[in-house]
């Protein structure tokens, strides 16, 4: 009975609230930076959601240099500022975070976002 407590108990807190921002992003060049908006295609499975977009950013950009923060129920996607040649790129950026968001901000788009339940 001693041992099933605490195995017992190590389990329950091995379950705690932890949180995480998991992300990856492709980006591909597509052509010259234009003022027409594209609308973000979002798709979302149990793990966690696709966002797909295009955005102008400096000729050499690698899908690496950009970081994604926290801020309440909300995730900041921030990209570097542009100060050589922009091109229009297409990105896929993947996220998966715990707790769940209801916003995402990319570059100066903000996207309000459903809530689905993980499983």
């Amino acid at each position: 009975m001693k041992y099933f407590l605490i195995l017992s108990t190590i389990l329950l807190s091995s379950c705690g609230p932890d949180t995480f921002i998991n992300h990856e992003m492709k980006a591909e060049k597509i052509g010259a930076c234009t003022s027409d908006a594209v609308p973000v295609k979002m798709t979302g499975n149990i793990n966690g959601e696709r966002y797909e977009f295009q955005y102008c950013l400096d000729e050499g950009f690698d899908g690496k240099n950009y970081t994604i923060e926290r801020s309440g129920d909300s995730l900041l996607v921030k990209f570097p500022a542009g100060t050589k040649k922009t091109v229009l790129y297409k990105l896929t950026l993947d996220v998966d975070a715990k707790p769940a968001y209801h916003h995402i901000k990319l570059g100066e788009q903000t996207l309000e976002i459903a809530p689905t339940d993980k499983f």
